[in-house]
This record gives structure tokens, sequence and C-alpha cells, in this order.
């Protein structure tokens, strides 16, 4: 048995997430990756303890105060209720460098979440009991962490925290199934409508990008059917397919 954090959100219009690595022509990320999700409750988190930095220097690299508690985490996973479109804004910025006026042009990445359509966000965390009981959080602490959580990423990413919902669930073996959420496509077979989108592995590191390893994730739109060699397990009557 496992603990689970199940978190519902509602974005308040756009997320704004970039691909990395980036050029001029930055790309924005349709869909929210897994290390968003665990700096989302990391700074809240944090701050239940008195510390307010979001960032830390390892080895004259800078790294994300997140990857302190990415081992409290054994999966996470997203739910995406309506498809985000890709829009991206180009932006002119005035400076002043050694008194000389000066114009530069960049571009907004975004996913758009608002429209027609009634847009949540369901983050769920599988946590590592034992590495839970190594630190100084707790249950109760996570908890209050997730009702904490205001954005996504970035500033203008923000979010509303609707529901949380705590429970224990058990990780079991599949041949078959059935989910909403986001699992990572491996050799296995899907019937149904998502999108492939390339992410940052967060078992490797969070914050320092330039040599992490990568996962393909599947984001389903709505409900897809999933087979293969599966380890699956249940949260709120919903099926997660984990990585295997």
């Amino acid at each position: 048995m496992t603990f689970f954090l199940k978190v519902m959100m509602r974005p308040t219009g756009i997320v704004a997430l970039r691909a990395l690595p980036q050029s001029k022509m930055r790309t924005a990320l349709r869909y929210v990756p897994p290390t968003t999700l665990i700096g989302a409750i990391a700074y809240p988190l944090y701050h239940l303890s008195g510390d307010r930095n979001e960032t830390v220097y390892d080895r004259k690299t800078v790294k994300s105060t997140a990857d302190g508690i990415k081992n409290l985490f054994e999966w996470v996973t997203i739910k995406t209720i309506g498809k985000p479109r890709l829009y991206g804004a180009l932006l002119k910025i005035n400076t002043v460098y050694r008194g000389k006026a000066q114009s530069a042009v960049t571009s907004f990445p975004f996913a758009v979440m608002y429209g027609s359509e009634d847009s949540t966000i369901t983050a769920v965390y599988l946590v590592n009991e034992e590495e839970l009981s190594k630190g100084p959080y707790t249950m109760k602490d996570l908890e209050r962490a997730a009702w904490g959580i205001t954005r996504l990423g970035s500033r203008e990413s923000v979010v509303s925290v609707e529901n949380v919902e705590t429970g224990k669930a058990e990780i079991s073996e599949a041949s078959s199934a059935e989910t909403s959420y986001a699992f990572p496509f491996k050799g296995f077979e899907v019937k149904g409508k998502g999108t492939l989108q390339s992410v940052v592995d967060w078992r490797s590191g969070i914050g320092d990008y330039s040599s992490a390893k990568r996962i393909v994730m599947f984001y389903p739109e709505g409900t897809v059917s999933v087979r293969g060699k599966l380890r699956v397990t249940t949260v709120g009557g919903e099926t997660l397919v984990l990585a295997p």
C-alpha cells in the first residue's frame, strides 16, 4: 500500500511552460509535466518549515529546491479536462543599458485553458511511505501543501485548488486498463486519442536539465484503453498506469 494525494485544480486562463531545450523560437508545452507538479507542491511545502528559497547551488549548478523532495514520490501524473490550445505572443522589450535606450523582441509561448469548455487539471501524487518517514514532513503536511498550490511553474500559470483527496492505494499488475491520466508511452498498445509529449524524467533530478533523462508521456483526451504489461493502481475510483 502507498499513500496518495489527489489534487483538483482550476486554471485561471493560461499555463505558460516552455519546452526544453529551446532556441529564440520558444515552444510551449501543451500539458503539465511531472517536474512542474513536484515544483508546484514543493513551494508551499517548504513554506511550512520557513524556507522560501526556490533555487539552491549544488557544485556550481543552480537547482530547484523541488529536487530535495523528489524522492518522496513514487509516481506523479495528471489528468486534463479540456484540450489546451497553444499560442505564442511576440513582445517588444524596452531597456536602458549604460544610459542608452535599447529595444528587443522576445516571444511568450503559452497554452490557453479558457473559453467555452470547462477546463480542470487533476494531479495525483503517489507518496513513498518509507521516504516520508525519514524526513521532517508528514502526510498532513503534504495535504496542507496541496491546498497551498497557487501556480504551475511560471507566475502566469495561476491555478485555484478546489479539492484535495488523500488515502491509500495498492499497486498491482495488469494486462489491460482504462485511464484518463498521463502515462509513460513504452511498449503499450493504446486505443483512443491523446498527445505524445517528451518530458524530463524527474527521478533523474529537477532544475538542471542539460543532461537529464527524458521519457515520452501519453496525455489522453478523455479515457483511453491501454494493453501490455502494466503496473496499475486505483485512486479515488480512477485507474492510473504507472511507469514500468
